[in-house]
């Protein structure tokens, strides 16, 4: 990871880690995790300017795969030594989150509801909070990223990589697992996840937004394992089930953009009564509504076609 002293021009996104066939579990997860680490720096300039809510995106992803990865490795890997990097990284998410959550409502989720809304009074003081709340989370966000457990948990976490001391500590049968095949090892890890996403899916169309939530998170951790270690298997096969698993996801982060926003706009009109405010939650009802409605018929088609190509495409 190289010292970064000016913004990027662009947000970066993480690129696909080239794993070499045969490579070792271990070999892989030191690769994919150095990769993220590099994603995380890279963007940590823009970040801080804030002048495009990328960079906050990308940081947010590349810590939603870390912690992912770990969870992946976390029976092969000493506890003593992963404990402390997961709880770092649910640190930086609760400080990243919020801001970023922040940010999709204010650019992507309140504009078009608020044009859908009407002519309203209380909308403009609707605008004043929302641009409070995100101004709040951002300086959340500089705070954590300037302090120095933040730099310790960047330098730690790269220090344990480019060293031996985690298959050392490790159990007889860790480190079977762990120079054995990454090949072997995301096929297993691939397969789990896909048992969870098909469980979480059962009966897709009368799953409640709670339900469908829990199955938007099993389908994300799905889509950064076939990522992280997609080089591993077919080129093709591995394609077609990321647009297959995207597309489930872009649906299923829709309803939860519109759950997010009657929950928001609702609390924000707590305290409020009068004609406008009964005007704005009987919009904001048929609003979400309508569009939920659209998105159900969607979501049984797509789900159809991520099962097909599942079973075409093996991994």
């Amino acid at each position: 990871m190289n010292s970064v002293s000016q913004r990027s021009s662009h947000p970066v996104k993480a690129h696909v880690p080239a794993l070499a066939p045969g490579v070792s579990a271990l070999a892989a997860f030191k690769t994919v995790a150095a990769m993220l680490l590099d994603h995380i720096h890279a963007n940590h300039p823009g970040v801080i300017e804030g002048s495009d809510p990328e960079y906050l995106h990308q940081m947010r992803v590349a810590v939603r795969r870390l912690r992912s990865l770990l969870s992946a490795y976390r029976k092969v890997l000493p506890k003593a030594a992963v404990r402390p990097l997961i709880g770092e990284l649910k640190w930086l998410a609760r400080a990243l989150g919020p801001a970023r959550d922040a940010d999709v409502f204010a650019t992507e989720i309140w504009p078009p509801l608020r044009a859908a809304l009407g002519p309203n009074p209380l909308l403009v003081r609707l605008d004043a909070s929302w641009d409070a709340r995100r101004r709040a989370a951002s300086a959340k966000v500089h705070r954590a990223l300037g302090t120095r457990r933040y730099q310790r948990f960047m330098h730690s976490f790269l220090r344990q990589l480019a060293d031996d001391a985690w298959r050392a500590a490790a159990s007889r049968r860790q480190r079977a697992v762990l120079d054995g095949s990454a090949h072997d090892f995301a096929h297993r890890l691939i397969e789990r996840r896909d048992a969870k996403v098909r469980a979480h899916a059962h009966a897709i169309t009368e799953r409640d937004a709670r339900q469908l939530h829990a199955l938007r998170i099993q389908i994300k951790k799905l889509r950064y394992a076939v990522d992280s270690f997609g080089t591993l298997f077919g080129r093709d096969a591995v394609r077609v089930i990321l647009a297959s698993l995207s597309r489930l996801q872009n649906i299923l982060g829709a309803m939860n953009d519109l759950e997010v926003a009657e929950h928001q706009v609702a609390a924000a009109l707590a305290q409020r009564r009068g004609r406008a405010a009964r005007a704005l939650h009987a919009a904001l009802a048929s609003w979400r509504a309508e569009r939920t409605a659209a998105l159900r018929r969607k979501l049984s088609a797509v789900w159809r076609g991520y099962r097909h190509a599942r079973h075409a495409e093996r991994l």
